[in-house]
Parts: C-alpha cells; sequence; structure tokens
C-alpha cells in the first residue's frame, strides 16, 4: 500500500502546486492584460482564455482534493477525530476544510460564470453594448465577468495561500 500511496503523494503534490501556480498566474499576469485591454479584444481575450483556464481548474482541483483525502484517510488510519488533539492535526483539518470549500466554490459559482463567458462566446457580441438601458443597467455580460475576475481570484489566492500554509504546519510542523 505504501507504493501506491507514493503515486498518490506526488499527484496531490503537483496538482496542488499547479493549481497553487495557475491562480497566481491569473492575480498578476492574465487579470492585469485583460483590464488593459478594451472592446472586442477584451472580449476575444476572455472569451477565448478564461474557458480553458477554467478547465484547467477544476481538473488541478479535484486532484488535489481528492488525492488529499486519500492520504488524509491513510495518515489518520481513518479516524478524523485525531486531527483535533494537536496544532499539526488542526492545521491539517483546516487546510483540508478550505480546499474542499474551494472546490466546491470553484465548481459551482466559477462554473456559472464559464456558462456567462459561453453565453458572450455563442451571441458573438462584442465586450461593449451601445444600448444605453442595458449599459445603465449595469453593463454586458463581458463586462461583469470582467469584474468578478478582478475580485474572485485574489480571493481564491489569499484561501489558496492559507491552505498551503496549513499544509506545511500540518506535514512537516513548522
Amino acid at each position: 500500500m505504501e507504493d501506491i500511496l507514493i503515486y498518490i503523494r506526488w499527484a496531490h503534490l503537483i496538482s496542488a502546486t499547479s493549481w497553487y501556480g495557475e491562480v497566481v498566474v491569473i492575480n498578476f499576469i492574465l487579470i492585469p492584460v485583460a483590464s488593459r485591454l478594451e472592446g472586442t479584444l477584451r472580449s476575444v481575450y476572455i472569451t477565448t482564455l478564461f474557458p480553458r483556464i477554467f478547465r484547467l481548474a477544476s481538473v488541478l482541483s479535484l486532484t488535489a482534493v481528492s488525492t488529499g483525502l486519500v492520504l488524509l484517510y491513510f495518515r489518520v488510519n481513518g479516524n478524523f477525530l485525531i486531527l483535533l488533539d494537536s496544532l499539526a492535526g488542526r492545521a491539517l483539518a483546516i487546510g483540508a476544510t478550505l480546499g474542499i470549500l474551494l472546490t466546491l466554490f470553484h465548481f459551482f459559482m466559477e462554473n456559472r460564470m464559464a456558462e456567462k463567458i459561453g453565453i458572450v462566446i455563442r451571441s458573438g457580441k462584442p465586450a461593449t453594448n451601445t444600448n444605453a438601458d442595458h449599459n445603465a443597467a449595469g453593463g454586458t455580460h463581458l463586462e461583469d465577468i470582467h469584474t468578478r475576475l478582478k475580485i474572485v481570484p485574489r480571493i481564491g489566492l489569499l484561501v489558496i495561500t492559507t491552505i498551503f500554509i496549513c499544509m506545511m504546519i500540518g506535514v512537516r510542523g513548522l
């Protein structure tokens, strides 16, 4: 069994660090670029790139959480209450809970955002709309998506950084 756990641990480490790296790239490269673009160019950028980013995040988050839960199960021999007995255990429990919640948030909330991007793609509408009533009501779907893309990944970065810190404390006792 220990041989299999080595592969699961590697899958967990690679997917978790890749997920973290993806969130960093989104926050410090992709969103600032989208903010500098205007009109149709922003529309093409967001509708081309972000559906792929969302799919990658889905794979990475699900892999990180599922492999992490398997590793945690074997670490505590199925008795999760043991985690409450030490600082390291509580850190692991907090990190695991935050990872599960962030993954659930991704699958339920970010996928709704991806659906909105799909609506923009299918409608073929540019990023700006000359309809004054529509703009007064809050702008286009794409502008709403762009606004959310400025906020949601920042919160995600804060949460995933907290997860990494908790896991380092839990596994290494730092």
